[in-house]
């Protein structure tokens, strides 16, 4: 845990170093986190981003705490990710993007069940994966935005997730 959290820090200490080069924004935000495929699962999101001068390519980094809502299971997982986004479609205050990345979890991910797939691999108790990114933005003011995002991992069906949240910008 201390090593994520070392890595998160150095990833906004580092973009936002090279932010005073560049005139892109480092925005940071909070979101809410729910399993498609076990809506029992619910959590909260953690996020960095940067982006670029052309407001049309993303940096993200991720941190997600799961929890279950059963009484008698008090199962807790995390996950971190790391996106590159395209910008695909804008109009007005309304910016819908698209992307690619690397996700990692502690996940006791159930090989045989028949909503998981086989395109991940296991490192001890670290499963890694990629996953595809979309995400609609909405301008609310100047420095704070909506975002409602689907993230299609491919763990399989029951881990994909549906996070909705609000960004605070830095620097536009």
């Amino acid at each position: 845990m201390k090593r994520l959290f070392f890595l998160v820090f150095f990833l906004f200490y580092w973009i936002s170093y090279t932010q005073q080069f560049e005139h892109g924004s480092v925005d940071f935000g909070l979101g809410a986190v729910i399993s498609v495929g076990l809506q029992e699962e619910v959590g909260f999101d953690i996020r960095f981003q940067y982006t670029t001068p052309n407001q049309k390519n993303t940096y993200l980094t991720e941190y997600n705490r799961f929890f279950v809502r059963e009484l008698e299971n008090t199962e807790v997982y995390n996950e971190f990710g790391i996106t590159y986004n395209i910008r695909l479609i804008h109009w007005e205050s309304l910016s819908i993007t698209g992307g690619a990345g690397y996700i990692g979890n502690d996940y006791r991910v159930l090989s045989r069940a028949e909503d998981t797939s086989s395109l991940f691999f296991t490192t001890g108790n670290f499963n890694h994966a990629a996953f595809l990114k979309f995400r609609g933005l909405y301008q609310v003011t100047n420095p704070i935005h909506v975002f409602a995002e689907f993230n299609l991992k491919s763990f399989g069906k029951r881990y994909d997730t549906v996070i909705l949240g609000l960004t605070y910008s830095l620097g536009i």
